[in-house]
Parts: C-alpha cells; sequence; structure tokens
C-alpha cells in the first residue's frame, strides 16, 4: 500500500527529463521560432525513448504521474523557461505515458 504513495522515482524522472529539455533547447529568446521548434522536437525524441523505457520499469498511478510532472514543470520553470514550453511539454510528456 504505501509504495503507491512512493513517488521517489517519478519525481527523479521529472527532473531527468527537465535537464534533457535544458541541455537541448536553449532558453534564448532570440532563437527563432522554427529553429526553437527544431530543438524541442529533437528534446522530445530524447524524451520518448526514457519515457518508454520508465514505463516498463515503473508503474505509474495518478499520484507518481501528477508528482512526475509537477517537478519537471518546477525545474523548468526555476531554470527560467516560460510557462506555456513548460504547459506544452507536460501535457505531452502526460500523453507519452498514457499512451499503450
Amino acid at each position: 500500500m504505501f509504495n503507491w504513495l512512493s513517488a521517489k522515482n517519478a519525481e527523479t524522472f521529472g527532473s531527468e527529463l527537465a535537464k534533457l529539455v535544458t541541455e537541448f533547447v536553449p532558453n534564448d529568446p532570440k532563437l527563432g521560432d522554427t529553429k526553437r521548434q527544431s530543438k524541442v522536437n529533437y528534446a522530445k525524441e530524447k524524451m520518448l525513448k526514457r519515457i518508454k523505457q520508465f514505463k516498463q520499469e515503473e508503474i505509474l498511478n495518478f499520484y507518481k504521474t501528477a508528482k512526475l510532472l509537477n517537478a519537471f514543470k518546477w525545474d523548468l520553470k526555476d531554470a527560467g523557461y516560460d510557462q506555456k514550453l513548460a504547459d506544452t511539454l507536460a501535457s505531452w510528456i502526460l500523453i507519452n505515458l498514457r499512451a499503450q
């Protein structure tokens, strides 16, 4: 029962995904939309591989999923990324976590 509430691995994974975004998508307002989208798509490819691997290792319930996405969004916010990008990527992550 207590394993159901243990979300440490999910939080760590959320931070790992945020780190991937910060590595591949520079937080530069001068970066053009096309270039930024290209970098976001590359980061999504890298994240998708990790998401598939994580889904095989961990069983996620709604609590763990919420903690994962919360850690992801806060890490991006702390790194100075805009809220729209964080929300868009968090939605994308949720869709891929729930995909079969």
